[in-house]
């Protein structure tokens, strides 16, 4: 998960980033959702239940595993959120 202002900004993503991403967050710096595939969605909140957008909040800079509602609009990318976890561990082939 990213702030989308130091991401766009300067491509700042990843653990070196979170503290800032963070602060940036709190700030009310949009977040988003970076996939592994290099596809990046604004993450919006559902109006039924704000408890996972607030829980993601605290989760900058790590690997997330999220479920909710995508949307395009005219290009942009966004996905309503309704349920957040940390991602599965992987194990990287040798």
């Amino acid at each position: 998960m990213i702030d989308t202002g130091c991401y766009l900004g300067h491509g700042a993503k990843g653990a070196k980033h979170a503290e800032c991403a963070t602060k940036c967050i709190k700030g009310g710096m949009p977040m988003g959702l970076l996939t592994d595939k290099g596809t990046l969605y604004l993450i919006t909140m559902s109006h039924d239940d704000a408890d996972p957008y607030q829980q993601l909040q605290t989760m900058a800079g790590k690997t997330v595993t999220v479920t909710g509602m995508s949307h395009e609009r005219n290009g942009m990318k966004a996905i309503e959120i309704t349920g957040v976890k940390m991602a599965a561990a992987t194990t990287e082939a040798k």
